[in-house]
């Protein structure tokens, strides 16, 4: 278990932006981290991939894509550390089975690792307050962290609301855009890149 939880803009702003994507879904998807803690046991999610917004609970999409991801994060010392959703409904908060099986296998490889969830509520435009919950296992049970265990950095949220009006939702892959045209690259260099400039210290100035 991990003591904190801290989510970087990249990883947060990707989040943000495939459920702004899919409003009318339930999106999933999965998170990386550098596996690196420190003194005080914190957990750094540097990065996520975005995975479906139609085929959440498919097995065998789940586990080719899953295979993906992993290979990635290995090439770049990075291991999957967390799952990520949100529902369909605006007020439904609630972590179903399939997602808590998803997020079980992380944690058997990965002991503390974390489950996010969107708080639809709170996804505007200004996006004012980072919107999710974060959750961890305990005695394997998923439990809501206490809002001092885990922090969303301070430049995240700013720059998810530059991407929204930028409408950069527009452009981001997931895993049903990779399976339907694997043109579309579900890595979203593309927007890894937008996210540094926008939190780069002179992009934060102006």
């Amino acid at each position: 278990m991990a003591e904190v939880v801290r989510i970087t803009p990249r990883a947060y702003c990707k989040i943000i932006l495939h459920a702004a994507k899919y409003p009318h879904c339930a999106i999933n998807g999965v998170l990386l981290s550098d596996n690196k803690r420190d003194k005080k046991g914190k957990l750094t999610i540097v990065d996520s991939v975005p995975m479906f917004h139609i085929c959440l609970h498919l097995v065998p999409m789940a586990e080719v894509a899953l295979t993906m991801v992993d290979a990635m994060a290995q090439s770049q010392g990075l291991v999957i550390a967390g799952y990520y959703m949100a529902n369909e409904a605006l007020d439904d908060m609630s972590v179903d089975k399939p997602a808590t099986r998803i997020a079980d296998k992380i944690a058997e490889a990965s002991p503390n690792a974390c489950l996010l969830v969107v708080d639809n509520r709170r996804l505007s435009l200004t996006m004012e307050d980072p919107a999710l919950r974060v959750m961890h296992s305990i005695d394997g049970k998923w439990k809501e962290m206490e809002i001092n265990d885990f922090v969303v950095e301070p430049d995240s949220t700013e720059a998810a609301a530059t991407l929204l009006h930028r409408h950069a939702d527009k452009h981001l892959i997931d895993f049903d855009n990779h399976f339907d045209d694997i043109r579309h690259d579900w890595r979203n260099l593309h927007l890894n890149q937008d996210i540094e400039i926008l939190t780069t210290p002179e992009a934060l100035v102006k």
